[in-house]
């Protein structure tokens, strides 16, 4: 007798199916999905307990069919968040330099270290202390006991021989600076016009 009746409610839902597709199709993204879900439909209805008393089939088979459908969507929106909070960890917007510009950057970098390592002993001193330390001339003229236009001449000097050292080595590529502006620290390209 129980067997009959599984037999006869399976029998009543397998004849909505059409309708059931057609219902579906407004929960769910396309046709793939559709099929997804009448066949887990079908699956939930047949894992019903065999003694359950099932009033309005149709009914039942349309509501799974639904609750499935939603879920499925908010599984949907959970992993498109998940996917976008994702990318932080892999850095894809990052501030840094490339790697040939990191390279290239340390490449300027050691150089220019070394044309002012390769300024005269006091014209080093003076210029480190304006231009990485940026101390005021009344500051260098304190700890060194130069006048402000002997420190004005040795910042001067140091700018020029630096200058024509990194262009004789052919960095300088258009990036110049006057004898009062502090030289570039960084160049960086802009990310956006790529």
């Amino acid at each position: 007798m129980a067997h009959e009746r599984r037999k006869r409610l399976l029998d009543q839902i397998f004849g909505h199916r059409a309708a059931l597709q057609k219902y579906l199709r407004k929960f769910t993204a396309g046709a793939e999905d559709v099929e997804d879900i009448v066949q887990e439909t079908y699956v939930r209805m047949c894992a019903l307990p065999e003694g359950q008393a099932v009033d309005a089939p149709r009914a039942l088979l349309f509501r799974i069919a639904r609750n499935l459908a939603v879920d499925r969507a908010r599984q949907r929106l959970s992993h498109a968040t998940d996917d976008v909070a994702d990318f932080e960890p892999l850095n894809v917007s990052s501030e840094e330099a490339e790697p040939d510009e990191q390279v290239d950057l340390r490449r300027r970098f050691e150089s220019f270290c070394a044309a002012v390592d390769s300024l005269p002993p006091l014209c080093r001193r003076v210029f480190v202390l304006r231009k990485v330390y940026q101390l005021s001339h009344a500051e260098i003229a304190q700890v060194l006991g130069l006048s402000h236009s002997t420190i004005e001449k040795h910042v001067a000097k140091g700018l020029v021989r630096c200058r024509d050292r990194l262009r004789s080595l052919g960095l300088l590529d258009g990036l110049e600076a006057s004898p009062g502006e502090p030289l570039p620290r960084r160049r960086v390209r802009d990310r956006e016009s790529r």
